[in-house]
């Protein structure tokens, strides 16, 4: 055995294992000399990353969105694993796994893998009592070995070169004997990665959007082409139960090109029968149902009488919203205008904007903020900067002061500019919310994106 390929991968979700980032480090194991340059290279994994591997390896959609996607670099990189042992900690497990997975998805061939494992070579070779656990940090701070930062897939390569070699030595280990045919598993079928929570707020907006459609008993051109595209966009996962029911029922409704309204409450009843399983509280799941119905009703881009007054009803039969924004807002405009029994063209109109203003709230109520000195910043959602952490050190280093959480004397609310994927309230999280019932109580909380700060000169 003379090429070794070091090599390790980080992944943006671990269902899928989808690529973001591979490191590799390719040479002759008796001479140490280079075969083939190092690469550290970073890929746009096409598919749903989960918060929690991020907070892992802090690789951001941001930060991946312009980089190559899988098949172009395995064009550069398949070199690195032709007539060769790849060595890595865990490597069939997670980074070979990781390999063969993406090189399904994309209908690419699969070579032979022969691999050794420094974590099994550990677990043979290393005493339980000497270390408190086989990982790979642990193991480098015993052995000495230098590890720039765990986590980064190009690093993490490099330390695992150093740590084999110490194995090696230490153990006087004959390393022909620890090589093994890598056997891939079966997988299924890839489907884009979305989490539960999303699902679930999707399918209960879905259910309000269908209502809004509803209440003026007419289905408009704009409302039967909402139907096509939320069709499109979630067909990736008719793998899930409640999706591929919803699906379905779409698919016959779309048949003969015509969306009747008694097709529509139909969908809503199939719609109907997932709310019930949802875990979401109450509150969430009546608010997240409650944005559906304004998506609904602004979708044409009017708002008729009918649809105030339905609103204002369904308000009243859910009058536990009461203090959870935007109930209070809605119903004390809606009961303002309605006063007169009648809805004018301007109300209509202003109606219409402020429904746009709760369904965008970060959009359409951030504003300049020109410094953070002395002022008390609290931040939510993702950072395409970087982590949480490092955005908070950043504005702390400005002279801003950081609130873990929203309160009345919070001055600056900054939403980070990687949506989060578990908001529960459409388009905003809990501290937005929290902010903007602040703000109706006569706060003055500055709701800001992320962009719009870092572009100001603080």
């Amino acid at each position: 055995m003379n090429k070794v390929t070091f090599f390790d991968v980080e992944y943006v979700n671990s269902k899928n294992k989808s690529i973001c980032q591979i490191g590799l480090v390719c040479e002759d194991f008796i001479t140490r000399e280079p075969i083939l340059p190092e690469r550290n290279i970073f890929i746009n994994p096409q598919d749903g990353f989960d918060y929690s591997c991020v907070k892992v390896h802090g690789i951001t959609d941001e930060k991946v969105k312009n980089a190559k996607k899988f098949p172009e670099v395995w064009k550069e990189i398949e070199q690195y694993f032709t007539n060769a042992v790849v060595i890595g900690h865990n490597v069939a497990s997670t980074d070979l796994d990781a390999l063969v997975k993406n090189l399904r998805r994309h209908n690419l061939d699969i070579p032979e893998f022969y691999y050794i494992c420094t974590y099994e070579l550990a677990r043979e070779y290393v005493p339980r009592y000497f270390v408190q656990n086989y990982g790979m940090s642990t193991l480098c701070f015993y052995f000495d070995v230098e590890m720039d930062s765990a986590h980064d897939a190009f690093d993490d390569a490099c330390a695992n070169s150093d740590l084999f070699r110490v194995f090696v030595e230490r153990y006087s280990i004959d390393i022909d004997k620890h090589i093994r045919k890598y056997i891939p598993h079966e997988t299924a079928c890839f489907t884009r990665y979305i989490t539960s929570p999303e699902i679930r707020k999707s399918i209960s907006e879905f259910f309000g959007t269908l209502r809004g459609f509803s209440i003026d008993n007419r289905i408009t051109p704009e409302e039967h082409e909402y139907l096509i595209r939320w069709k499109d966009e979630y067909s990736q996962y008719s793998g899930m139960q409640s999706i591929a029911d919803i699906l379905d029922a779409i698919d016959r409704i779309l048949e003969d090109g015509i969306v009747t309204i008694e097709e529509i409450l139909g969908l809503q009843a199939t719609v109907r029968n997932y709310l019930g399983i949802m875990s979401s509280s109450l509150p969430t799941l009546a608010t997240q149902i409650l944005n559906g119905i304004l998506r609904g009703i602004a979708i044409d881009g009017k708002v008729t009488e009918e649809e105030c007054t339905s609103l204002r009803q369904w308000l009243y039969d859910n009058i536990y919203l009461a203090g959870h924004y935007p109930f209070d807002k809605l119903i004390d405009l809606l009961e303002e205008v309605l006063l007169d029994n009648t809805v004018t063209r301007e109300e209509a109109t202003y109606i219409a904007s402020v429904i746009e203003e709760l369904l965008n709230p970060v959009e359409s109520l951030k504003e300049q903020v020109y410094s953070v000195a002395n002022k008390r910043v609290c931040l939510s959602g993702n950072f395409a900067y970087g982590k949480k952490p490092d955005v908070a050190k950043y504005i702390a280093g400005k002279g801003g002061i950081i609130d873990s959480n929203v309160t009345k004397s919070t001055d600056i609310l900054v939403i980070g500019d990687l949506e989060c994927q578990f908001y529960s309230y459409g388009n905003y999280g809990t501290k937005v919310k929290k902010a903007l019932e602040y703000n109706e109580k006569g706060c003055n909380i500055h709701i800001i994106k992320e962009s719009d700060l870092f572009s100001q000169a603080m």
